[in-house]
């Protein structure tokens, strides 16, 4: 998968890369062109630790031009690409409908996600109170185009 900035800076906030997992991304990185003593020394290491991680990392965002986002804006950031995911690819969006509750969780309740990270939830209220799934799929998809285009 080629590096996407936006992608790792998501990631980095959320903690959702493994520190065993980094040199994987400075290769990507170094394959993208983002270059430096410090990407080097990442792509170097061989299952490194969390402190070895922890000392290089803030050299190695500034090489590759990444910020850190705060864990909110990272959570939308990953429930947009997430939603404009399953709208393309036209698979039943209730099934779905449990996809943005860990990110929700992740960013500590953010209010910016308060109207998605219990989408199952809604669905369960809704098809308990005597709606058909087909009733319901209409309003999902609504939701899921209003969030990927927020």
């Amino acid at each position: 998968m080629p590096f996407d900035p936006e992608l790792v800076e998501a990631q980095l906030a959320l903690n959702r890369i493994g520190t065993t997992d980094m040199p994987k991304l400075a290769w990507d990185a170094l394959e993208a062109g983002l270059d430096g003593p410090a990407t080097r020394r990442l792509a170097a290491l061989h299952f490194p630790t969390f402190f070895q991680v922890r000392e290089i990392l803030p050299k190695v965002l500034d090489e590759w031009h990444l910020k850190q986002i705060p864990k909110a804006d990272a959570a939308l950031r990953l429930a947009k690409r997430r939603a404009r995911e399953i709208l393309q690819s036209n698979e039943d969006p209730l099934k779905h409908a449990n996809d943005f509750f860990h990110l929700w969780v992740e960013a500590d309740f953010c209010k910016e996600l308060s109207n998605y990270g219990e989408l199952d939830e809604e669905v369960y209220r809704v098809r308990h109170s005597g709606q058909t799934d087909n009733q319901i799929r209409p309003w999902i998809l609504e939701k899921l185009k209003a969030l990927a285009a927020v």
